[in-house]
């Protein structure tokens, strides 16, 4: 008889593959990883990580799934304490601001997720899971731009769902733009930021 394994060590097991994956994909790339090499980093077989996960891309999936809920509470939590749709934006531009994109584990976790995100492209499953992804941060943007308009806040004349894909744009944008280590990533995103900011803003 199997020995009964409580949800405690499930999800202890699950996290330390998941945190081994992801150092190993920023280290050597989300396609060129193996289970194997996973399996090495975590101390885990490779056999038992599939009791736990039925293939690499459900790893990275996730991880994708942890952090957008992460994201969620984060957001809600930090929402909440402003009134203003603007400053609920100006807040969003600021939470990037203050990372450091050069870091390496970041800048290693930023290359991975554009990895898989044009590895999904030759999948309709895995293109539909991250889409799902992108229409909460875009429909994110989106709401609090429409709840400015009915309160006379936001520029009546913007069209929201453009204005909202507009500013994933410009963070995806300045991301990708930091794989050269001279970008100046913090004056083009701070000018960036005003731009918008001003464009919103009901005159």
């Amino acid at each position: 008889m199997a020995p009964i394994v409580s949800e405690e060590y499930k999800e202890k097991m699950k996290s330390k593959i998941l945190n081994s994956a992801l150092e190993c994909f920023a280290q050597k790339g989300f396609s060129t990883t193996t289970i194997n090499e996973i399996g090495a980093h975590s101390g885990i077989s490779k056999g038992s990580i599939y009791n736990y996960f039925v293939s690499k891309d459900d790893i990275y999936l996730e991880l994708l799934n942890r952090a957008t809920e992460n994201d969620k509470i984060d957001i809600t939590k930090n929402f909440s304490k402003l009134r203003s749709s603007y400053s609920k934006i100006s807040f969003l531009f600021d939470v990037f601001l203050t990372l450091d994109p050069f870091e390496p584990k970041r800048a290693g976790q930023n290359v991975v997720f554009y990895e898989f995100t044009f590895h999904c492209t030759r999948s309709k499953r895995l293109l539909e899971l991250i889409t799902d992804r992108g229409n909460f941060l875009v429909n994110l943007i989106k709401e609090t731009l429409e709840k400015g308009q009915e309160v006379g806040e936001i520029n009546p004349n913007i069209d929201t769902q453009v204005y909202a894909h507009k500013f994933w744009l410009i963070l995806d944008g300045v991301s990708l733009q930091t794989i050269y280590k001279d970008f100046p990533y913090y004056d083009v995103l701070s000018e960036m930021k005003e731009m918008y900011l001003e464009e919103i803003k009901h005159k």
